[in-house]
């Protein structure tokens, strides 16, 4: 018997699977249980279509990201610090670095997407690892003067 996977079920498939399994095992177990339903023409078309539509979605999704890499890349985030004999009074946080980008910038991070972050509290150009998803990782600049 044909049947479509409507939810994960161990070691037999996966969500919208379509897959051949004994007529038995579906009619007593699976079907009863809401886990599969019968593969007819009109459902198969139906789970084609669906994962046509979400894997155009991730296309859109990943193209979406690497344009935001590309922009994150081109930006020079700049801070002043107040330097006292060679001694911040002060730190800049992600907090601080996400602020800027959405005031400036109107970008839009979560600030648990920076990679081993500490507070940068000396003075030059810095680089931060920034994941975005989809494997895309981001580098932005933030370059601390002194005042």
């Amino acid at each position: 018997m044909k049947v479509i996977f409507l939810q994960d079920v161990k070691g037999q498939g996966k969500k919208d699977e379509i897959k051949e399994i004994s007529d038995g095992y579906a009619r007593n177990f699976l079907i009863p249980k809401g886990l599969v339903k019968l593969a007819t023409e009109g459902s198969v078309k139906t789970v084609k279509n669906r994962k046509i539509v979400e894997e155009q979605e991730k296309d859109l999704a990943i193209a979406e990201t690497k344009q935001l890499k590309s922009l994150l890349e081109e930006i020079i985030l700049k801070f002043k610090l107040q330097i006292n004999e060679g001694k911040a009074f002060h730190s800049i946080s992600n907090q601080d670095i996400v602020d800027q980008l959405k005031n400036s910038h109107k970008i839009d991070l979560d600030k648990r997407k920076f990679v081993n972050f500490k507070n940068l509290n000396q003075i030059g150009l810095h680089y931060i690892v920034i994941k975005l998803g989809f494997g895309i990782e981001a580098k932005l600049k933030v370059e601390i003067q002194g005042v």
